[in-house]
């Protein structure tokens, strides 16, 4: 028993002196300083399904984007900020995705109640990527009438490419750069779709607003999650027109209002899309 506890204290012993020879104010270094970050991919988007009769929904969209690219201020998290002479008040570079592609599958579980999934696919600097996906829940509210609504509670599961700049040392020449290709981070979102569906019209209308809170990036430094979020709120109104009993077109647009970008360049991101929804059982 004794040789145990000699034992025991030995290894004790060692790894306190390796701590303290590591760390020796008592605890890990401090993150760098974040610079600036250049950030690649599509802002989120709310899936789009409507609500209709049918039990099951097929959909597939190709959406554009506008401007190629927003620069401004953002709060990170984790560290303090620095500014250079080469930053101009700015550490951020969001660069938009050119263009996308979903398909989601939405199952209406019980009368009023469905779960949806979605894949996503974008163009950006980097050649075509898979870029995420949607999964969540949607609450139907009044699924039969001419004037139909559904409040979608999910999460969005996106890969966003970074460089990130950090400071090395007290001066602001010494950088480290760090690159991460697909940053995957996980992000909750609440969005209100209303359609009107009136069988005589031609043509009917909809409506969807939504709220996001985006990661733009997570890196860690010094074992300490450096981060920077936006809330992203979108207004996304359109037309759709069935094309037959089975099938039905959307055409729409996006105008993304990200609120705690700071000095941004352009004061929205705006994106136009044509959809069609495969209506089944």
């Amino acid at each position: 028993m004794g040789i145990v506890m000699k034992t025991i204290f030995k290894i004790l012993a060692l790894s306190a002196i390796h701590l303290s020879l590591i760390y020796g104010n008592g605890g890990p270094p401090p993150p760098l300083p974040f610079i600036s970050a250049d950030v690649s991919g599509p802002p989120h988007r709310a899936p789009l399904f409507l609500t209709d009769t049918n039990r099951v929904t097929i959909f597939a969209q190709f959406s554009v984007f506008t401007p190629s690219s927003v620069d401004g201020t953002v709060k990170v998290e984790g560290t303090r900020s620095v500014f250079t002479s080469n930053t101009n008040n700015k550490n951020l570079e969001w660069k938009i995705s050119n263009a996308a592609f979903n398909v989601g599958i939405n199952i209406k579980a019980w009368k009023r109640v469905a779960v949806f999934a979605t894949l996503k696919i974008d163009s950006r600097e980097s050649g075509i990527t898979a870029t995420g996906s949607d999964f969540g829940i949607g609450i139907l509210i009044s699924p039969d009438k001419d004037f139909r609504a559904c409040l979608d509670l999910g999460f969005t599961y996106l890969s966003m490419d970074v460089v990130t700049r950090l400071q090395l040392g007290n001066g602001t020449d010494t950088l480290h750069r760090v690159v991460t290709k697909n940053n995957k981070v996980l992000d909750p979102f609440l969005s209100l779709t209303m359609n009107t569906a009136f069988e005589d019209w031609l043509i009917n209308s909809f409506f969807q607003a939504s709220f996001y809170r985006q990661t733009l990036f997570n890196i860690t430094s010094n074992t300490r999650d450096v981060y920077s979020t936006v809330n992203l709120f979108t207004l996304t109104p359109g037309i759709t027109y069935r094309l037959n009993k089975n099938m039905l077109l959307i055409i729409g647009g996006n105008y993304f209002i990200p609120s705690d970008l700071d000095n941004r360049s352009t004061q929205a991101i705006y994106s136009a899309f044509a959809q069609i929804n495969f209506l089944l059982l």
